[in-house]
């Protein structure tokens, strides 16, 4: 057999990432745009598609040239494919056809139904939907691998390198310096007047501004495109094509700003992928974590920078003058980092954030290990509410319904928010060591440098390598909960002088 791929075996691959490139598409159109009475039958596509894609990777022909194409004299792009399409074959082959099919067909309409849930703030009409996404996870994962816990298996989907007991390790590390910073943080006497952030701001200018600060930070919209949906989400179909979508709220235009970066972080990773891995099969994200960790290095690390909105409070006195014309810059600097216990994760400060996601990956990790009922979920989610935040949740909507992942079948995903919070502050001090007038860039606007270094040390790089490699490239090593309490202490203890 040749040494490189064969043709036929790279027109597989291609077909095979075609059908993801449409499944991303219907599912970006399904949460955006279209109309209620399309989600069944939009379901049914879905499975249709699925069952299709299901066959592709696990052709037995297909199969028997990536084990032939193991022994072969292959170049590192090529072992990575081959290796990446071995791994989905034998998940994938494990798993019964009907039984896959029917997953797919659940998720698309438990996520559908998740939505009408949520309108009508009834989590019963949704309860037992979930449970089958929760039992259908469990018999794939006996299928795959009897041996190994159905959770620490959807862990290895998003953090191939993290287990749950590592992750245990670094939350509890998180919880033991955050909750007494959050108890100085309430004794502290600073305080402004953030009221002005709630009043009206419309639709329109938050639109204006949140193509403003995606322009700032790099985004390209002639690949990309913006949707509004229930729930933000980013959808890197290829490396040409990255779409974010996001949800407004009339009186609150801190929730829009801050989506607007942490969905533009996604964005600007996907679009920075090589175009020399399109339809290989590597040209997507390397883990979940890191993913989340250039969304929140945008989101949190920049955009929350006193010197990136030295540059852009402007926007808001243009665009709302009559609400924010006489707002001192130190005010609304202070509003948009300041500490409150919030209900909803999307609008949490960057404290409080991190426990609204350790919260979320103690209630999933007990579901899956039978010590949640999935009827007890509402109960369990105000009960930590109450024991971290000090606050409980009056609705289901703005509890155990506010997120959409769990309902499209999405389980260990939660943890690669924190894990990518973690990544975030050690890559800042990766950035830091290679640019040591860090600050100086963010207050001169000259953000491209730092998008440059993401591409060049993370981005361009796909899934050709793993986070570990990444990281022991930029002299990091394993991941580190230090770097991030350090960055938060520091910057928290000023801003309310503790």
């Amino acid at each position: 057999m040749n040494s490189a791929i064969r043709l036929h075996t790279k027109e597989h691959i291609a077909t095979i990432e075609h059908y993801k490139q449409a499944l991303s598409l219907l599912s970006w159109d399904a949460k955006t745009s279209a109309p209620p009475n399309s989600q069944k039958q939009h379901a049914t596509i879905q499975g249709t598609l699925s069952k299709e894609l299901y066959l592709l990777q696990t052709d037995p022909a297909f199969a028997k040239e990536l084990q032939q194409l193991q022994e072969q004299n292959l170049s590192q792009l090529q072992q990575k494919q081959v290796q990446h399409y071995w791994n989905i074959y034998q998940k994938l082959s494990a798993v019964p056809l009907e039984d896959y099919y029917q997953f797919s067909v659940l998720k698309a309409s438990t996520h559908a139904l998740w939505s009408q849930a949520r309108e009508q703030n009834e989590f019963k009409l949704v309860e037992d939907n979930l449970q089958q996404l929760i039992h259908m996870h469990k018999r794939f994962a006996e299928y795959r691998n009897p041996h190994l816990a159905p959770y620490e298996q959807l862990l290895e989907e998003y953090e191939p390198d993290v287990s749950s007991e590592t992750i245990d390790s670094l939350f509890q590390q998180i919880k033991d310096a955050i909750l007494p910073l959050l108890t100085k943080i309430k004794r502290s006497s600073v305080t402004h007047d953030t009221s002005f952030l709630n009043k009206p701001f419309s639709i329109e200018n938050q639109q204006k501004l949140g193509k403003h600060l995606l322009t700032a930070i790099g985004y390209n919209f002639k690949s990309g495109q913006i949707g509004t949906t229930a729930h933000p989400f980013s959808a890197g179909i290829h490396p040409q094509d990255a779409r974010l979508a996001v949800r407004y709220d009339e009186h609150n235009v801190k929730l829009a700003a801050f989506m607007f970066l942490h969905e533009g972080g996604h964005s600007i990773y996907n679009q920075q992928i090589s175009s020399d891995l399109l339809d290989t099969g590597l040209g997507a994200y390397t883990s979940m974590g890191l993913h989340e960790s250039q969304s929140l290095f945008w989101e949190r690390i920049i955009g929350k920078h006193e010197g990136f909105w030295r540059n852009h409070a402007h926007l808001f006195k243009e665009l709302e003058p009559a609400i924010y014309g006489d707002i001192s810059f130190e005010t609304l600097y202070f509003a948009l980092n300041e500490v409150t216990p919030s209900l909803i994760r999307l609008q949490a400060d960057d404290l409080t954030y991190l426990l609204h996601i350790i919260i979320r990956y103690e209630l999933e990790r007990d579901l899956f290990a039978d010590k949640l009922r999935v009827s007890d979920l509402p109960s369990a989610w105000n009960a930590k509410y109450k024991a971290y935040l000090g606050i409980k949740p009056e609705t289901d909507r703005d509890g155990v319904l506010q997120d959409g992942h769990w309902y499209g079948g999405t389980f260990g995903y939660f943890p690669s928010y924190n894990l990518g919070f973690i990544y975030a502050a050690q890559l800042r001090e990766a950035v830091i060591k290679d640019n040591p007038d860090f600050d100086e860039i963010i207050s001169s606007q000259n953000l491209s440098l730092i998008a440059d270094w993401q591409k060049q040390h993370i981005h361009q790089y796909g899934k050709l390598k793993t986070p570990r490699e990444i990281l022991t490239n930029l002299s990091i090593g394993r991941i580190d909960a230090q770097p991030l309490i350090n960055y938060l202490k520091k910057k928290y203890e000023g801003l309310y002088k503790l």
